[in-house]
């Protein structure tokens, strides 16, 4: 049987209904129609919002002279074909990698931003995941999700462990929040996942 791929904000709207991974599979497989798009002008204007707080975000870190990475589009690439072409580019070339796939444990995405930040306790280097959202007060529950996912994909290329993840809201701060606070939480969901998937 084919392993199904899921993504973190797939993850996000089972949590909200727990009929959805069931409903989104036989969509994919082809024996339930997909329902009609309910997508309109409010959803275009907060699409857009996302993408100038983004462009707003990469133009902070490159006005910082960060040595930025952006990882180019699939083009006509299949999504597994990327992140292989893509490969491990943390290497600590760069202090950024923007826009950057990943495929880990049965989940895909891609992360806004992957920022190199100092590690004191051993004198090197390790990468967390930065998102940018358009909230203004704090992280919202899937938001959380998402970062996991991305620290524990930069953890299983790199070997090292994130400690920290951000997101970036729409006031300009920086909300970080320690992994290791989340990851029993995250680890409960993924086995609760993995049996809903199956």
């Amino acid at each position: 049987m084919t392993q199904r791929i899921t993504t973190p904000s797939k993850v996000s709207a089972w949590l909200e209904c727990p009929h959805y991974l069931t409903l989104q599979s036989r969509v994919e497989d082809g024996s339930l129609k997909a329902p009609k798009s309910v997508y309109g002008s409010f959803a275009d204007l907060v699409v857009k919002k996302g993408l100038e707080h983004e462009k707003a975000c990469l133009d902070a870190y490159d006005q910082s002279d960060k040595q930025i990475l952006p990882i180019e589009p699939p083009g006509g690439r299949s999504f597994e074909q990327w992140v292989a072409d893509v490969g491990n580019p943390f290497t600590g070339e760069y202090d950024v990698v923007y826009q950057m796939p990943f495929i880990h444990d049965g989940m895909q995405g891609i992360a806004d931003f992957i920022v190199k930040v100092p590690d004191t306790a051993t004198g090197g280097f390790r990468y967390e995941p930065v998102d940018a959202k358009l909230v203004r007060n704090e992280a919202k529950p899937g938001h959380v999700l998402q970062l996991c996912f991305y620290a524990d994909a930069i953890k299983a290329l790199t070997g090292v462990d994130p400690r920290d993840m951000h997101i970036w809201l729409a006031t300009g701060d920086l909300e970080t929040l320690r992994a290791n606070d989340f990851r029993p939480y995250w680890r409960r969901l993924r086995t609760r996942l993995t049996a809903a998937l199956a």
